[in-house]
């Protein structure tokens, strides 16, 4: 209900460039059914919090929590008593420990408890002319980097400054997992079709250059 409802964003740097792109466009989307919408902007720096940046296995929990009580709050300045999340329901056998942080701050996630596939929602973002409807399913930069390595900026911007790469050449499901010192590569099915196993040496060495470390020529399949 325009009014009634806003549109949050939390600006975090674990969020990929895909994902802040697409989350701007969302904002300036004409004849829309949210085009009338407000949409406020929360900074939020996970870094900060030491239970997130160390990396542990409770992470997603700690990150969770602290967002969205961010967003809570300003929801109770606008007098708006729900907030919701895009969960859906394939979501729903996943293990992500950022759940039970909702369930427990009471945050709804109307399609899941719906039944909303992701099918269904690019169906109807297509529907609306939003133009990423088809987008990769995204996952935040922090779990790009091995479970029990602290997660620090440089690492997040060496990440992102390989994906972001990669996007330019075309490649659209990409990770780009830091570990041990250096990178590892995974592509989507099609991409792999593309390019083979392995890397040209030209785009191995703009990578290198982007991670500030060795990257693996060989490309492993994601999702796995």
């Amino acid at each position: 209900i325009p009014g009634s409802t806003l549109l949050v964003r939390l600006d975090t740097p674990f969020a990929s460039t895909p994902e802040r792109e697409s989350s701007r466009e969302l904002a300036v989307l004409p004849n829309a059914p949210f085009e009338s919408l407000s949409v406020v902007t929360i900074p939020f720096d996970a870094l900060e919090d030491e239970r997130i940046a160390r990396n542990d296995a409770d992470r997603c929990y700690w990150c969770k929590r602290a967002g969205f009580s961010r967003i809570i709050e300003v929801a109770r300045v606008h007098a708006i008593e729900v907030v919701a999340d895009g969960s859906n329901a394939d979501d729903a056998h996943d293990d992500r420990p950022g759940m039970r942080a909702l369930h427990e701050l009471g945050v709804r996630s109307p399609l899941m408890e719906t039944g909303w596939h992701k099918a269904e929602e690019r169906a109807l973002l297509r529907a609306w002319g939003f133009a990423r409807w088809d987008m990769p399913a995204g996952a935040c930069l922090a779990t790009r980097v091995r479970r029990g390595e602290p997660v620090t900026a440089a690492k997040l911007d060496a990440v992102r400054g390989c994906e972001d790469y990669l996007h330019e050449l075309g490649f659209r499901q990409v990770r780009a997992r830091l570990g041990a010192g250096s990178v590892r590569l995974e592509f989507g099915a099609e991409e792999l079709a593309r390019t083979g196993e392995e890397l040209p040496a030209t785009v191995l060495a703009e990578l290198e250059q982007c991670a500030g470390c060795p990257v693996d020529s060989r490309i492993a399949r994601y999702p796995r």
